[in-house]
């Protein structure tokens, strides 16, 4: 399956499953087309085939323990996996790629290594050069926070200058009451697309959580491979916050 990324003017081939047993599967997500987002999405930056019609929980799962660099895989609720995370240089915590699960690179989160605030970037298109939006870490006294800001065509490089200043942030992530539970919010609206917390359920019953492993909620309309990318961004920005503070 090719899908269009309507941001970049790429393709990105992607692979799933192709029946829920829901009847004929959208297969870009693995549902049935009833659930696929027909209107203009909410908050889209690799396309509408990756917005659903409904609500949906995913599970962001670590892999190896003993390996932080190549160790998620993410799921739905009902064990069906979706994407996978691997770090292409494991010796190097800044780069991280999200695949399909027949190892097809789709993004690339990459860390930008001098900066005054927490920052990764996010980039698609052809050899993932393509930087599409930036995650920012703002210092707060009390709670984690982030900003969001996607970048429009001509798209930056990769390895351009990180200027945003002339953007306005477009989404804000922020903490509840634990760094690690967080909402993605429209900038503007304030309207919450996503979800995210360490506590995990499956089929109504609590399911165990390592440290690093989160359920994530997409709300309709909404990107569910960009809310995955941010999730992820967010967790190694914390990871490396924590670090720097022990």
């Amino acid at each position: 399956a090719v899908v269009s990324t309507q941001s970049t003017g790429t393709t990105l081939e992607a692979h799933y499953p192709l029946d829920d047993g829901e009847g004929e599967a959208n297969p870009y997500m693995g549902i049935s087309p009833d659930y696929f987002w027909k209107e203009h999405p909410k908050c889209v930056i690799f396309g509408p085939k990756f917005c659903l019609t409904v609500p949906k929980t995913f599970i962001i799962r670590e892999k190896v323990r003993m390996n932080r660099d190549n160790c998620f895989k993410v799921y739905d609720q009902h064990g069906q996996e979706f994407f996978k995370v691997s770090n292409p240089m494991k010796t190097m915590r800044g780069k991280h790629v999200i695949t399909d699960i027949n190892g097809e690179d789709l993004v690339k989160m990459k860390k930008k290594l001098l900066s005054l605030h927490p920052t990764w970037h996010l980039n698609s298109g052809p050899k993932l050069e393509t930087r599409l939006a930036t995650l920012v870490f703002e210092f707060t006294m009390l709670k984690k926070k982030a900003h969001v800001y996607k970048y429009a065509h001509p798209f930056p490089h990769e390895d351009d200058d990180t200027k945003y200043d002339h953007i306005r942030a477009s989404l804000t992530i922020k903490s509840d009451n634990s760094p690690r539970d967080f909402k993605v919010y429209d900038a503007v609206t304030s309207e919450v697309y996503a979800e995210i917390s360490k506590r995990a359920t499956r089929s109504g019953e609590d399911m165990l959580v390592e440290p690093d492993n989160y359920q994530l909620t997409v709300n309709p309309g909404v990107d569910v491979l960009f809310m995955a990318a941010l999730t992820l961004m967010y967790e190694y920005a914390l990871s490396d916050m924590d670090r720097r503070d022990n």
